[in-house]
């Protein structure tokens, strides 16, 4: 290891605190309603990025922000280039009553950092910038350009990186610090869709006016809820209120059921407690309008209750990249169409197409449509690449552990380039915060990881 490359690490770690906490309090979320010719993902995202490039420039660093959709900062010349492939956009924070502190103060308490987008993904993006810098200034002679690329809509289709492939230059290698440490050379295809049903009206009972519930397709849903006109028959309603997790409230002539769940990363879906699933189940047992809608809704909760699909008929897996999950993301009902949107997450070794085959004959002995959204084929690096051993080797320098590849349900922008695997920034065992509420990191493991992206490239940039 260069001794001075990690001191200089060290030296810079309260400074790249500081540029952290700074990029945390923008409330960089999408919101397509406020999209603009000018501000492609929302003003505020274009925040961020501006944030990151004017950080980068201030540590002496060429940048080039392109149409506020990507941007990058690179140093060092030549024709090889090694990329780090980061992003800076965040998912919602949920109900703010479930954080112990603000969600976009970037407080410190006890030694942890807390705020969104620590760990996912604005901690690591700072890192490998600073990292850069103590490259840099460790005196290291470059034989190539290094790159740390930033977008603004990995949380919600990537199309930043669609933008950057347009027009800007392939990296020769890259790593994203977006998954988990040691390394993930093989990430699930995913497939986001709706599925539709329309209802006609009629049948006893209280009638639906109107479902929601879920945020983003990549978050398991923490909440959901119905409201209905009229009331419940006495017995219905009754059972309701007595399931888990379940509220029954009446106002102004309308009773609304509401579920409360635990929100998680829909690429371990099993972790969170669904709540739609839950409002589904509940309903299922009741006597509402429309016709057919409480049977609909009883089949649908006994679907989606298993996460692996195995009341779907879908149950896959494969040794490289373990089972398919799936997470019922989304809903709506307005004007007699109700509206799911799913997060399905395949192995590497499964044929998508065949399985949107399989998806549409389940959804259709439901009585419902799928609409497919986007569709990510999956991702798989052989474990001999050279990229994955010096990686591996960064790792062990730092940690002391020879650890090997791992696979992961999540999706990272090393999907839109050639030669790329994640690298980080959750350690084995670490609990996995990333969409959470509290999400936060401990200064001791992120210095750790300031250090070990420094490690990574120093070894990738000779």
């Amino acid at each position: 290891m260069n001794k001075v490359l990690h001191e200089k690490v060290d030296a810079d770690f309260d400074n790249l605190v500081q540029d952290l906490s700074g990029c945390i309090a923008i409330r960089s979320v999408l919101d397509e309603s406020k999209c603009t010719k000018e501000h492609p993902f929302g003003a505020k995202l274009t925040e961020a990025l501006d944030y990151f490039l004017a950080s980068a420039s201030k540590l002496g660093f060429r940048t080039r922000n392109i149409d506020n959709m990507v941007g990058y900062a690179e140093m060092g010349e030549g024709p090889k280039l090694v990329g780090v492939l980061a992003h800076l956009d965040v998912v919602p924070e949920g109900e703010l009553a479930a954080w112990t502190y603000p969600p976009y103060a970037a407080e410190i308490h006890d030694g942890i950092i807390y705020g969104r987008g620590v760990v996912d993904d604005k901690g690591p993006a700072f890192a490998a910038l600073h990292a850069m810098k103590a490259l840099r200034d460790s005196g290291v002679r470059l034989g190539c350009r290094v790159r740390v690329i930033v977008g603004i809509d990995e949380e919600t289709g990537s199309r930043c990186m669609v933008r950057y492939n347009k027009t800007e230059e392939t990296p020769t290698l890259s790593f994203s610090p977006d998954a988990n440490f040691p390394l993930i050379n093989a990430e699930k295809g995913r497939l986001y869709s709706n599925f539709e049903r329309e209802f006609a009206t009629g049948g006893a009972g209280p009638r639906l006016v109107s479902m929601t519930g879920g945020t983003r397709p990549n978050v398991v849903p923490d909440k959901a809820e119905a409201v209905f006109e009229g009331e419940f028959a006495p017995a219905d309603e009754k059972a309701l209120a007595a399931a888990q997790g379940i509220t029954v409230s009446k106002a102004g002539g309308k009773t609304t059921v509401a579920a409360k769940g635990i929100a998680a990363h829909a690429m371990n879906p099993e972790k969170g407690d669904n709540a739609i699933v839950k409002l589904f189940a509940a309903l299922g047992k009741a006597k509402w309008q429309p016709q057919g809608a409480p049977e609909y809704a009883a089949a649908v909760a006994e679907s989606f209750a298993d996460t692996r699909c195995t009341g779907l008929g879908l149950a896959r897996t494969d040794e490289v990249s373990g089972p398919l999950t799936c997470n019922l993301a989304i809903l709506n009902y307005a004007d007699g169409k109700l509206t799911l949107s799913t997060d399905m997450r395949y192995p590497v070794t499964l044929s998508g197409d065949d399985l949107i085959k399989d998806y549409e004959k389940t959804l259709a002995a439901l009585g419902a449509k799928l609409i497919v959204n986007a569709h990510g084929k999956p991702l798989y690096v052989d474990a001999a690449s050279p990229l994955i051993k010096k990686l591996l080797e960064a790792y062990k320098n730092v940690t002391g552990i020879d650890d090997q590849p791992r696979s992961t349900g999540g999706g990272t922008y090393c999907r839109n380039f050639p030669n790329a695997v994640s690298f980080g920034p959750n350690f084995p065992g670490d609990v996995d915060l990333d969409h959470q509420p509290n999400e936060r990191v401990s200064l001791d493991l992120y210095r750790k990881t300031f250090h070990l992206y420094a490690e990574a490239l120093d070894l990738l940039v000779k």
